[in-house]
């Protein structure tokens, strides 16, 4: 556990009186000695940012990948690390707090020492090719809020974000690497081996009427009245990962088992919280992703009607350019205005031919004007019949531009 100092001063009977319910057995938040305070998880926009609430104390975590090269002592491993930051916003004392405090790197090291040296993240799965390339995973955490118990859920967030980060899906071909968007490949989950969950116990001062008790996930009051505090990391198949101290407080051996047991019997809670949390954020995704879908399809829709209307209207002009005198009409109706319909009617119609003056015949040339010419007759027919067609035609691209 890593103890920080905070800008709250309390008064010394509100240390007093911390002190005394505890020794009686009771909590100020009417919590039991091994009762967790309420942890809330929600998820950012991208896989890996998460924000976590355990009671008052909030935590935000995300995390970055890149491909870098590897050392030259471990050229098949790729590298796990952490960062984190205390922000104004949690107390006013961290505005001064150094990113290379003792304090952080403390915390830092703990992180590490939780999921790094027990192997619960498998670095030789981020080796892509060996002695060339490695992805490199840091995980940022950054405390808003300060109400005690930072370590916990420090740790937790970490957890979380490993937990839902997914990684982009790789090519590799020879020396050549290929990494995929998420819209072009599935995104790949990290190979975590096993999952600890950091729980903290406050060491309280043995008095004449108690002796030391432990008391699980301390608020800052509780905090500043305790001589020690005990990290204890136990993963979900009851392994022991990490134990650290803070404080010169002894405790007995029996009281650090019982403490174990009771890390032990948190385990599932924690990590059964957070895989709820991340499977409805994972439907959510889902739905949004359907959505997505369902837009771009509506779209691409959209956009093959425009490509079928500009095809039609291309269609249109390349036979106008190409046709003879008789399409003449057509071109000119097709030049008019959607707003003027009744010039494009009168185009339309047939135009009438001038009258001929009447001039006298003799009965041998009224016989001949008599006697119908089949083969004049037959052509005026064929004429009308492909006036007709035009003028259908006509009609059905315009009724297909209008759609």
């Amino acid at each position: 556990m890593v103890r920080l100092d905070s800008s709250r001063v309390f008064s010394a009977n509100e240390q007093e009186f911390t002190k005394a319910a505890l020794e009686e057995g009771e909590r100020l938040d009417g919590r039991s000695y091994t009762q967790f305070r309420r942890l809330t998880v929600k998820f950012g926009r991208k896989s890996g940012q998460c924000n976590i609430w355990l009671g008052k104390t909030q935590v935000i975590a995300s995390i970055r990948c890149r491909v870098v090269e590897p050392t030259i002592y471990r050229p098949s491993d790729g590298f796990l690390e952490f960062g984190i930051q205390m922000s104004p916003m949690a107390d006013p004392v961290f505005a001064a707090m150094r990113q290379r405090a003792p304090e952080l790197d403390e915390l830092r090291r703990l992180l590490e020492r939780v999921f790094k040296a027990s192997k619960a993240v498998d670095v030789e799965s981020l080796c892509l090719v060996p002695g060339k390339k490695v992805w490199s995973i840091r995980v940022e955490v950054t405390v808003i809020d300060y109400d005690g118990n930072v370590t916990d859920a420090c740790c937790i967030a970490a957890l979380t974000s490993l937990l839902h980060f997914r990684r982009p899906e790789v090519t590799i071909r020879g020396s050549d690497i290929t990494i995929h968007s998420e819209t072009e490949r599935e995104p790949v989950a990290l190979n975590i081996q096993h999952v600890p969950v950091v729980v903290t116990f406050a060491i309280m001062p043995a008095s004449s009427e108690s002796s030391g008790v432990l008391i699980t996930d301390p608020t800052l009051l509780e905090s500043c009245v305790s001589t020690g505090e005990l990290s204890i990391a136990v993963n979900t198949l009851a392994q022991i990962c990490v134990v650290n101290k803070v404080g010169g407080t002894s405790v007995a051996p029996s009281d650090i088992q019982a403490a174990v047991n009771v890390a032990a019997n948190k385990v599932d809670y924690i990590v059964g919280r957070i895989t709820e949390c991340i499977a409805e954020d994972a439907i959510l995704r889902k739905k949004e992703g359907l959505a997505k879908f369902e837009w771009a399809k509506e779209r691409q829709s959209v956009g093959e009607m425009e490509k079928l209307a500009k095809r039609i209207e291309a269609a249109t002009e390349e036979k106008a350019q190409t046709a003879g005198p008789a399409d003449t009409r057509t071109r000119r109706t097709r030049s008019l205005s959607p707003d003027d319909p009744d010039k494009a009617t009168d185009m339309l119609k047939p135009e009438k031919k001038p009258k001929r003056a009447k001039v006298g015949l003799s009965s041998e040339a009224k016989l001949t004007l008599c006697v119908p010419d089949t083969k004049k007759t037959k052509e005026h027919a064929t004429d009308a019949e492909e006036e007709v067609e035009e003028v259908e035609e006509i009609e059905e691209v315009e009724e297909i531009e209008e759609v």
